[in-house]
């Protein structure tokens, strides 16, 4: 065996220096991302979230707000994003969400309309009622049947006797015997009366001695439907002594269609004219009596007689090779309506089977293909307003008079809506989820806020939430989160549902705020509004910065529990923040105040949390700090050792841990004391087989939530 020396995972063999290179990762770590939030509720446009392909690619950032917009129209998913993104007019609050996941509850039906001879479906791309306001209109150009005339007057008593040969479609031919030497016009005329050519007209003119003769097939009212042009091939030794050419007649005017589709409210306008363009011209003019082409959705089969020859369309990238093939078999004469069509992909030919036999030896081609299909799916691909299903793979759709799409509607959220969105933010890291959601659907329903057949409680999206934020931040799911809750009821029923949830991980918000929705109208919103401002101004302040005291961006709130209809001056406020501070606070619920230096700031930074005194699970700040720190020191070790061998030294662990403890002091996220300058105060590492074991004790951040001074006051006295 060779002498060789194995290194770096190579074994080698040719002497020479050779090296690898090791990353020191004992330093300069970067927070992982924070401020991710995931909203679930109601909008008027878009596709439910059921409907996305994958709700982790459907996130928006705060230049975004126009794609939401635009997506999904208006209502709480839309105006969510404001509340979101700008949440606060506080210098201590530089920000808002950094991205926001979306998912849509209610599934909006899309306004469609099924086109005549069940050609297809016209469907709105704007889900929701809005697509009601599209109209459709198919106006047509109507196919000028094949014809021709005597290029002259001719005599009638000089026709010869013969025949009349005529192919329609390539199909098989008639023929018709011709008498001759006619002795006057109307003999010619009564015997042409008498021919029998089923399909095709014959019509004389002129006087006694000077005949013409014109030969038309018949107008075919359902041309548009055909995805082939008409032809008529003559032939026979009785053209010529009454001056018609022999060959082939094809439509003067093929079939079109002129499409409008228009968006009424937005003032839109698509129109294109499609259709009657030939692509593929054949013929066949070999030993058998009869020939035909066909196309499928995956062949074009040539077929004479007992003779069929098999070409796959996936075997040429275009028509022009497919032509060149089929110019191979024999008998066969194949070419293009134009070069324009030498590049287009061979899935574009209407799905037609067409007669192709001519009796002409320059191999005239009856079987004319069209693309009408294609056409119309490409104008709906293309299409901003509508798109089309189920469409006919031949020909074009029908003419149809100015009609509006129907069935759009606003659809339904239900408790299995809420169920998938929860379970689709499964899959997603982030560190808040907001329902936006405060009532029961049966008074939603009442103040026209969501679709009549929605159906939900508040409690059951209370309880999804904060069973969903409990499992994600199990030693298995490893995803921690806060839940931002609402409930727009009495202060008494408030007071209830929060001893109910109870629980670290929500904080239930219970005031409207006035804003501006996403029209720029200045409105009331249900209390869900004030958990958008809370999440948002989590996700936007450094990581452990207490919301306490901190200023919302919005210009009004209120409690009360009548609905969002009642006018302004009938409205009953139920919680007076001013008042009834300390039910509010030790009751667990996360509420605002308008100070007299103007304003309006949250009051204290409150979790629903009430088992005891608890300075982490008490303070929504305080646990954000943790969940972050948890989630980011163990994912930044887990990135670094899990998969490398284990020759790796405890001491090299505890210096990367350091290095990451470091960066949560950095952050503000712990905080340097005369035993923890560091952030902390001890750290041990262990290796045991494959197993690292690290103890970390960390001082965490809070905020200061009071004052407490101790004044001694005495009176002024003066010696003598």
């Amino acid at each position: 065996m060779a002498i060789n020396v194995s290194f770096n995972g190579a074994t080698l063999l040719k002497p020479g220096a050779y090296s690898k290179t090791n990353i020191d990762l004992s330093g300069g770590f970067a927070l992982g991302p924070v401020g991710l939030i995931a909203i679930f509720g109601e909008s008027t446009r878009g596709r439910s979230g059921a409907e996305e392909v994958d709700v982790s690619k459907n996130v928006f950032r705060a230049n975004q707000i126009t794609d939401v917009r635009n997506k999904y129209g208006s209502g709480p998913l839309v105006d969510a994003m404001n509340f979101l993104f700008a949440p606060a007019s506080d210098g201590a609050i530089p920000g808002g969400a950094q991205a926001v996941y979306v998912y849509k509850t209610n599934s909006s039906l899309r306004a469609s309309l099924a086109l005549d001879n069940a050609y297809g479906t016209i469907r709105s791309l704007e889900y929701g009622i809005g697509g009601n306001t599209i109209t459709y209109k198919a106006s047509a150009t109507s196919e000028v049947a094949p014809s021709i005339a005597s290029s002259a007057a001719f005599d009638e008593s000089a026709v010869a006797a013969g025949t009349l040969i005529i192919r329609q479609n390539g199909a098989a031919s008639v023929s018709q015997a011709v008498a001759g030497g006619y002795v006057s016009n109307a003999a010619f005329a009564a015997a042409v009366a008498g021919w029998s050519v089923p399909g095709v007209t014959f019509v004389v003119g002129g006087i006694t001695g000077a005949s013409t003769l014109s030969i038309s097939m018949a107008a075919d009212p359902l041309a548009n439907q055909n995805g082939f042009g008409r032809s008529m091939e003559l032939s026979g030794t009785s053209l010529a002594s009454m001056s018609i050419a022999a060959g082939l007649v094809s439509s003067s005017v093929e079939a079109a269609m002129t499409v409008t589709i228009k968006q009424t409210r937005d003032l839109l306008q698509e129109q294109d004219t499609l259709g009657g363009n030939i692509v593929l011209k054949a013929g066949y003019d070999g030993v058998s009596s009869s020939a035909s082409v066909e196309v499928s959705a995956t062949q074009v089969i040539l077929t004479a007689g007992a003779a069929i020859a098999t070409f796959e369309k996936s075997a040429y990238s275009t028509l022009l090779q497919l032509v060149n093939a089929m110019n191979l078999t024999a008998g066969w004469k194949i070419a293009l309506g134009s070069t324009l069509y030498n590049s287009l992909p061979c899935s574009v030919l209407d799905e037609v089977t067409v007669s192709a036999k001519s009796s002409d030896a320059a191999l005239i081609k009856p079987a004319r293909i069209k693309k009408d299909s294609q056409e119309v799916a490409d104008m709906m691909a293309n299409s901003s307003i509508v798109d089309i299903t189920s469409q006919s793979s031949v020909g074009l759709m029908d003419a149809a008079l100015e009609v509006a799409l129907s069935s759009g509607a606003l659809g339904a959220t239900s408790t299995a809506a809420m169920t998938a969105a929860l379970s689709a933010f499964e899959q997603i890291r982030v560190n808040s989820v907001v329902p936006l959601f405060s009532r029961d659907s049966s008074a939603d329903i009442l103040d026209s806020l969501t679709d009549a057949t929605s159906s939900y409680t508040i409690a059951g999206i209370h309880q999804a939430v904060k069973t969903h934020c409990q499992l994600m931040s199990t030693t298995k799911n490893r995803s921690e989160r806060q839940g931002y809750i609402s409930l727009k009821a009495s202060f008494a029923s408030s007071l209830d549902t929060a001893a109910l949830l109870a629980d670290a991980r929500m904080q239930l918000s219970i005031q409207d705020t006035k804003n501006n929705d996403s029209q720029g109208a200045l409105k009331w919103f249900q209390p869900w509004s004030s958990s958008c401002l809370l999440a948002g101004a989590r996700a936007g302040s450094p990581v452990g910065t207490p919301l306490t005291f901190k200023y919302m961006n919005c210009s009004g709130i209120r409690h009360t529990a009548q609905a969002m209809s009642t006018p302004e001056e009938d409205i009953v406020i139920d919680f007076n923040p001013n008042a009834q501070y300390e039910q509010a606070i030790s009751g667990g619920l996360t509420f605002m105040e308008n100070p007299q230096s103007g304003g309006i700031r949250i009051v204290v930074d409150n979790t629903t949390y009430q088992k005891d005194s608890n300075w982490v699970y008490n303070r929504g700040n305080v646990l954000y700090a943790a969940d972050v720190l948890a989630f980011d020191f163990r994912n930044q070790l887990e990135n670094i050792f899990v998969g490398q061998k284990n020759n790796i030294q405890a001491s090299e662990v505890k210096s990367v841990a350091a290095s990451i403890l470091a960066t949560f002091l950095a952050q503000g996220i712990t905080v340097s004391t005369p035993e923890a300058k560091n952030g902390y105060k001890k750290l041990d590492v262990t290796i045991s087989g494959n197993v690292i074991n690290i103890t970390a004790i960390v001082v965490l951040v809070e905020g200061i939530d009071f004052i407490l001074s101790d004044i001694t006051i005495t009176r002024v006295q003066s010696a003598a």
